[in-house]
Parts: C-alpha cells; structure tokens; sequence
C-alpha cells in the first residue's frame, strides 16, 4: 500500500510543477470561466514610494492602503495597475476594519505582486487581507506570518483528573496564555497532538479542550482548568498540546460580493480564524498557495483553511498544499434566507436578498422533509433587510416561519456554490473533515487527503448549525485516502467513514438548550455522486452512505489501514438509498 500511494504522490507532484492546463468539467450544469491567472497592466505602481520600506521594522499598513487607493483611482481610467513590492519583509500593524488590516473596496483590475516578500502581522485578533465589491483582482507571491502568534504550544506536565486541572508548560519563543489575546479572542481552545507528526492530532484524543480559565503557577507553566474531568483522561504526562485565540471573521483573505478573484503562489503559515474565507462570489481562484507548518511549530491556522458561502460560482483550488489547521480544510455550503412571513400560498417575506429569477428551496428541519423547489418570479426590498418574493406556484402547506434553525428554511439553488473545482491539492495533519461540502455540482479530483482526525469528505446539511443544504452532482475521482478518521469522535460515531453521506434533521427540535443534535431522515436529498478510482487506506471503513439516490461508486480499491483503532470490521456502511451502485473490485 505503501508503495502504491507513493507512486502517485510521485505523478501528483509531477502535475504539480507541469504548465497549468485548466478544463471545464463536463458534469457542470452552469458555464464559468476558467482561472484568471494574468491580464495586461499598462501602469506599474512600487509599494516603495508610498513610503513602504522593507526589512526597516516599521509599520508598513498606512503606506500598503495609500498605494492601493492610487491604484484604485488610476484603474478607473480602465487601465491595468500591477502593484509591485520591492523584497523583503514588510511589518503590519495599525488600523484596518475591525477583522482585517488591509481593505480593497470597489476596485477593478489591481494585481498585487508580492515578488516574495513576507508580510508580519502584529495584531492576532485581525486578517490581512480583505476584498469587497472588486473585480479582476490577483493577489500573487506573498507569505504571511504573524508575531505575536496566535495560538500557543508546548507540553503537558501534570493531570490532576479530580481537580479538572492540567499543567501546560510552554515551548519557549511561543505566546504566554497571560496574552491579552487568549481572553479577548471570540474562541478559546486547545488540541492534544501526535508526538511525531507536526500538525496531526494524537490519536483516539477528543478534538477540542475549551478553556479561558487558567493561572500561571511558574514562569511559562500554567494551570489549565476544564469543565468537567472527562476530557483529561484522555490525557497523559508528556503530551503535546496547542492552545489557540481564535478570532471568527479574521481570516487571512476574505473575498466578498466580487468576481474574477485570484490568489495565486501565496503562502500563510497562521491565522487569527480561518485562511480563505467567500461569500457572494463569482468566479474566484486559489492556485499554488500553501496553508503550510512552518519549522517547529505544532499548528497553522486557527479555523478553516477555506470557508465559503453563498456563491453563483464556488472556487477553483489547485495545486495547492494545506496543513496543520484546526478546523475543516474545505467548508463550502448553499446559501440560507429566513421565512418571515407567508403572506399566501405564492407570497412570501423573506429576511435578506433574494432576486427575480432566483430558485428557492424549502426544507423542514424538524421532519427532515423537503417541501419543494420554486422560481421567484418577483420581489421587492420592504427595508430592514425584508424581501417580499412571488413564486410561480403555490406551496401548497402552512409553513413554520421565524428566524431559527427550528423553523422551515429557504435555500437559494443558484447561489450553491456551483461548478467548484478542487484539484491536485493536499490536505494532511490537521483536525477534522478535508472537505464539507453543502453545495452543487463540483469535482474533487488528484488530491491526497492524509491524517485527518475525521471523514476526508463530509456531505451532510447543517441543520443543528442552521445553515448549508444536501450536495448534489458531485465527481469525487482519482484521489488517495490515508489513515483519516482517528479522533474520539471518529471512533465513537455509529456511522463514521472516510467518505461520509448523510441528510439530516433535528433530533430534539423543542429542547431549550443550544444544540438540538440530529438524526437521519427518511428523505433521500443527496443526489449524483460519483466515487471512482480511488485509493482509500481507511480507519473504521471507507464509506458510509445514507439518504442518497444515484450514487456510483466503481472503479476504486479499499485497503484496511493497519493502525486503525476501531473495532468496526466493514467496508461500508449503507442505510436508505435508492440506485446505488457499489462495484468493489477488490
């Protein structure tokens, strides 16, 4: 098995360094174009004489926003601008939004060309980079670090199971938990890590230890309190540990309500959240960029490498490395609209925009039924973020309105993040799922996805969370699974698998507390998925599949991954399908 998957990571990297060769899947069911990766600029602009200057030390952040606004201006005249920095290191301090320190608003055909400089960010609750209402726009040959580091690291050095205490002691150079960071930072958490691996958790751990209740009992070694005892029995003397402060919202990019968006040959060692984060957008691209484990560091970024909403069009990422973050890889969903108000049978107010010629979906949460799908064939804006929509046929049931998970829920189909493409990338060492996908019409194909704690691939609606939808027309081929699925979740799950299928619905939809919890439905809502020739080295079992039709699965070969801590003995798991076909050559 082995040597099998190092041959093919031998013949993905040689795809790696090949000329990007860009194809449109024929599966798409909307045409989108293809990765912006250059445009002609008549104007160069040098960081430098905005007052930039590298390696100096000094805050570079006033500067970086002056040459951007000059850049904005001259590209009004519908010329191309290229941005270039001189190399070096650039430091980023002050000022910004409240999530990012750099912002690019309503501009058009900008390339930003790092030419391999590093940018250092000195504040941990904030991003870098932000891009709104902008098109044409390519971010290109930047790395980006911070210092002071958001999150901490070092060893385990006492567990007190009655007290509900640990005694961390922290690696020198790394942040002491009396950072103000680590209480004002919206999450609070650390991870218990594998000895020999950066980045991967410790096997059969729990994935997540909250606290913000500590006291430093030595210079460097702090006492941790938990909630409870049960998480420390987990825990032993010598163990490695990672605490973050994680701040939602303070990714490293973000890009909104923006078309033809390229980062390209970028690298990000941390993050305050998540590194890529997309809402509203059309076409945007993550090409040769790297979420990577910088030298003895235990961890990268905080959150998702990856999490995007509520796109016409969902990303193209190639040849891209991702490794050592603390939440899923990929978390791709369909976007949610509030039932205010059923005004008839085709009338309704909706919280949030919703457009003549949008699709909407209905589903209810509590049965796990799905009510129907249907054009909007008017709306109007009321204020106060109100839609009054017209349908082009009656629904024809009372509807459950309001502005929670529990209340029936309005997904808009044309805004699922379609015709996404993820390819030749690698996701390894790192917690929870490779991919979430609650989106439409997407390939997932040569990538390796290794040592995560959880599923590689999850498709399953969010309803507990109140948000995402079934996926549905998805092409999953040609990638090789090792040794995913670990953690204490993974294992104590009744239907864990490296690829995993599932629709939905409230468990307990009238408790009082937060979570609800869920349970299958009787509704088979994920459609058309194909799993062929694939490679799977699985833990517990390679596939669980649930409330599918159409699913392929042919061509792929299934190896029992000799360091599997489970006691599940199947290959896959099937409940409630329709036309499945499952053709195992082994």
């Amino acid at each position: 098995m082995r040597q099998i998957i190092l041959s093919l990571v031998i013949v993905l990297g040689i795809q790696v360094q090949a000329q990007y060769q860009f194809e449109l899947p024929e599966h798409f069911r909307t045409e989108r174009n293809l990765p912006l990766l250059d445009f002609p600029t008549s104007v160069e602009v040098k960081l430098t004489d905005f007052g930039a200057i590298p390696d100096d030390g000094k805050d570079d952040a006033d500067a970086f926003r002056k040459a951007l606004d000059f850049c904005k201006k001259v590209s009004l005249t519908g010329t191309g601008v290229k941005l270039t920095f001189y190399k070096g290191r650039y430091d980023l301090t002050s000022g910004g939004s409240k999530f990012h320190i750099i912002e690019l608003k309503n501009a058009s055909n900008i390339i930003i060309d790092g030419n391999d400089s590093e940018i250092t960010v000195h504040n941990p609750l904030k991003g870098f980079f932000s891009i709104f209402k902008s098109n044409n726009i390519i971010v290109k040959n930047l790395t980006i670090d911070y210092d002071p580091l958001p999150f901490t690291q070092g060893k385990i050095i006492a567990v007190d199971v009655k007290g509900k205490t640990f005694d961390f002691k922290i690696d020198e150079g790394f942040p002491s938990l009396n950072t103000n960071m680590f209480q004002d930072a919206s999450r609070v958490w650390g991870m218990l890590m594998d000895p020999k691996i950066p980045g991967k958790l410790k096997d059969g751990a729990p994935h997540y230890y909250a606290s913000k209740k500590f006291k430093e009992i030595e210079p460097g070694t702090f006492r941790i309190t938990m909630p409870g005892p049960r998480l420390l029995k987990f825990m032993e003397v010598g163990d490695l540990y990672v605490h973050v402060a994680r701040t939602n919202g303070s990714t490293i990019f973000k890009s909104a309500l923006s078309k033809n968006i390229t980062y390209l040959n970028n690298t990000s060692y941390t993050s305050p959240a998540g590194s890529y984060a997309a809402a509203n957008m059309e076409e945007w691209n993550i090409i040769g960029c790297e979420v990577k484990l910088k030298e003895g560091r235990l961890h990268s970024a905080n959150a998702d490498c990856m999490h995007i909403n509520g796109g016409k069009f969902g990303p193209w990422i190639e040849n891209s490395l991702f490794e050592g973050y603390s939440d899923d890889a990929i978390n791709i969903k369909t976007t949610k609209r509030y039932i205010l108000k059923q005004k008839s049978p085709k009338e309704l107010i909706l919280k949030w925009q919703v457009v003549k010629g949008d699709v909407i979906k209905i589903y209810n949460p509590r049965e796990g039924k799905f009510i129907g799908a249907y054009n909007v064939i008017d709306s109007k804006f009321l204020g106060d973020a109100q839609m009054r929509v017209t349908l082009d046929r009656p629904i024809e049931q009372e509807l459950n309105v309001g502005e929670t998970k529990k209340n029936d829920l309005v997904y808009i189909d044309n805004l699922s993040n379609e015709s996404f493409v993820i390819k030749n990338n690698t996701f390894r060492n790192a917690r929870r799922y490779g991919i979430l996908i609650q989106a439409s019409y997407g390939i997932i194909e040569k990538n390796v996805f290794e040592n995560l704690s959880q599923s590689a691939i999850t498709m399953v609606n969010g309803v507990d969370w109140g948000e995402g939808f079934m996926a549905n027309n998805i092409v999953i081929n040609q990638n090789i699974f090792n040794n995913c699925g670990y953690d204490e979740t993974y294992l104590k799950e009744e239907d864990s698998g490296t690829i995993k299928m599932k629709v939905v619905k409230l468990k307990n939809p009238d408790t009082d507390k937060k979570w609800s919890g869920t349970t299958p439905t009787d509704w088979q809502g994920i459609k058309n998925i194909s799993i062929t020739n694939n490679i799977f080295s699985y833990n517990k079992r390679a596939l669980s599949i649930q409330c599918t039709q159409n699913t392929v699965i042919q061509g792929n070969r299934f190896i029992k991954n000799s360091t599997d801590l489970s006691n599940t003995d199947e290959l896959i798991f099937e409940v409630n399908n329709s036309n499945l076909t499952f053709d195992n050559q082994n």
